[in-house]
């Protein structure tokens, strides 16, 4: 005899598993299910979200009568004692700070010119948040005698420089009365 083995060419009998087709949604089905919950957990994680902590600077246009001209082109807010705090989307006080100094606007600034461009500097805010809110100790009321919330402002303004922050009002209009 020889060495040779026969080799059959008939078909081999199906097992008793599962079908193809209900193994393969089976397996759909498990890998969305894993990549719904990865693309949830990275929803909210956010890792993208850079939240290193900054310094924040609250920049505002105040009267002659609420600020004090040192004569050399500085001034700062009357009652600079008074602080202001920052807080995050859910209300939570994030920092504190006080009124820092400013300028007088000069002449080209038109309807805002000869006021004083004060700033408030919080240290330490931590990044990332949605929104936040600019609160001082004084409460300002609107012209019907309500009082005016908090005023909400974004991380990119927080973080604009003082030059930035004159851009802005170099064109302002003060509204028709």
């Amino acid at each position: 005899m020889s060495n040779e083995s026969l080799i059959s060419l008939a078909k081999a009998p199906k097992s008793d598993s599962a079908p193809r087709p209900k193994r393969h949604v089976a397996i759909s089905l498990t890998a969305l299910a894993s990549l719904a919950a990865v693309g949830a957990a990275l929803f909210i994680w956010e890792p993208w979200v850079d939240r290193t902590p900054f310094t924040a600077r609250g920049y505002s246009v105040i009267g002659t009568a609420m600020s004090v001209d040192k004569g050399d082109g500085t001034c700062y807010e009357k009652g600079a004692a008074t602080r202001e705090k920052l807080l995050g989307e859910d209300k939570q006080v994030l920092a504190t700070g006080s009124s820092k100094g400013g300028e007088i606007l000069p002449s080209e600034y038109g309807d805002v010119a000869g006021r004083c461009l004060a700033y408030t500097e919080f240290t330490d805010v931590p990044a990332g948040e949605d929104a936040y809110f600019l609160v001082s100790g004084e409460r300002m009321y609107t012209t019907d005698g309500k009082v005016m919330g908090p005023a909400e402002t974004t991380e990119s303004e927080l973080r604009r420089s003082a030059l930035e922050a004159k851009r802005y009002w170099l064109n302002f209009e003060a509204p028709a009365d």
